[in-house]
């Protein structure tokens, strides 16, 4: 059987992939919340973990704060969910829920090793 360029066989990665980002498109708005809350949780958390003497790990975060200060840090974050939006409106519009979800999985991550450093103190 021969399949045209339009046809989709069930279970194929292309089915998978559509079915995935139709599932982010659902849930974008809730992706934006993620990103948000990790975004206030990551600095909350660095602020904290300073406060007890453990170090950033980022190279540039490190250097914003000892240079300006917590604040650095939250600015920076805020300038990367700005440019996520830019971004997010210049990719096309299935794929633009993956942008908050690539934000939101690193820092969601940032997170949890943070609490877990804090835990352990």
């Amino acid at each position: 059987m021969w399949l045209s360029d339009r046809t989709v066989r069930h279970g194929t990665i292309e089915t998978v992939g559509r079915r995935a980002l139709d599932l982010l498109a659902s849930v974008e708005r809730e992706l934006w919340v993620v990103v948000a809350a990790a975004l206030v949780a990551d600095v909350y958390l660095t602020q904290l973990g300073l406060q007890y003497g453990l170090r950033e790990g980022n190279p540039l975060a490190r250097h914003l704060i000892e240079a300006f200060g917590i604040g650095a840090l939250a600015a920076l974050k805020v300038g990367v969910v700005g440019l996520a939006g830019v971004v997010r409106e210049l990719v096309p519009e299935r794929q633009a829920p993956t942008i908050p979800l690539g934000v939101a999985i690193p820092w969601v991550v940032a997170v949890c090793v943070n609490g877990t450093l804090l835990l352990g103190r």
